[in-house]
């Protein structure tokens, strides 16, 4: 499989090429541009959050443990200062250790995560949080949502090409395993993608201009390569 330096160079140089596309649109700032690369780059991390021992899990569980104790102390502010500081130690390795451990255990590297069904849910599921939450308009989540899903599936592209030894032009072991439509094997876990996916899909309204714009684009592009 390809290493955390493939991943991030590979997603990194991907996202950058769609971000500046979604840019000619028209729609979006270079600060919002930023933000799609971003959302791109990290999204081409994200399948290997099945990994017992990569480090982006325990940086998200970290990240989430830091959540957790911030929410501990806006809603315990009555305590007195070393309960507080107590109960949000608590909660940090609640989740730091405890709920790390649980998803480790409950999660089969190249597993669910390695689906295209996992990158439509991830995707989905970001348009949804950014429609809801930031804020920003519909046009701006659902081109978050594409990034995430364009980055994600970099990953399991990149993971899939250095299954083939190009020298002897043979399959190794692990081809196929990164870019299968579905996990059968851990299908409790693809049933809660597959259920994230739906529900996002309901929810979420269709874009405003975002469509017509690549549209345009793409008329725009046939026009030139036929008149080159």
């Amino acid at each position: 499989m390809a290493n955390f330096n493939t991943h991030l160079l590979g997603g990194a140089a991907a996202s950058g090429m769609l971000t500046s596309t979604i840019l000619l649109t028209g729609l979006f700032t270079p600060g919002q541009g930023m933000a799609f690369w971003v959302a791109g780059t990290i999204a081409s991390l994200a399948p290997d959050l099945d990994a017992d021992t990569t480090a982006i899990l325990k940086g998200l569980f970290s990240a989430l443990g830091v959540m957790a104790s911030f929410v501990v102390l806006f809603t315990f502010q009555s305590l007195p200062l070393l309960y507080l500081w107590g109960a949000m130690l608590a909660a940090f390795l609640a989740v730091r250790i405890g709920l790390l451990e649980i998803f480790a255990y409950l999660t089969e590297h190249r597993g669910s995560f390695h689906s295209l069904l996992a990158a439509i849910s991830f995707g989905l599921a970001s348009a949804f949080l950014s429609w809801r939450f930031v804020g920003q308009g519909i046009d701006f989540a659902w081109a978050i949502g594409i990034m995430v899903f364009a980055g994600y599936m970099v990953h399991l592209i990149l993971d899939e090409c250095y299954a083939v030894n190009l020298a002897d032009m043979e399959f190794k072991r692990s081809f196929g395993t990164a870019l299968k439509p579905v996990s059968i094997q851990n299908w409790w876990a693809s049933g809660i993608f597959l259920a994230i996916a739906v529900y996002c899909a309901i929810q979420l309204p269709p874009p405003h201009k975002l469509h017509q714009e690549v549209i345009v684009l793409a008329k725009l592009d046939h026009i030139w390569d036929s008149r080159s």
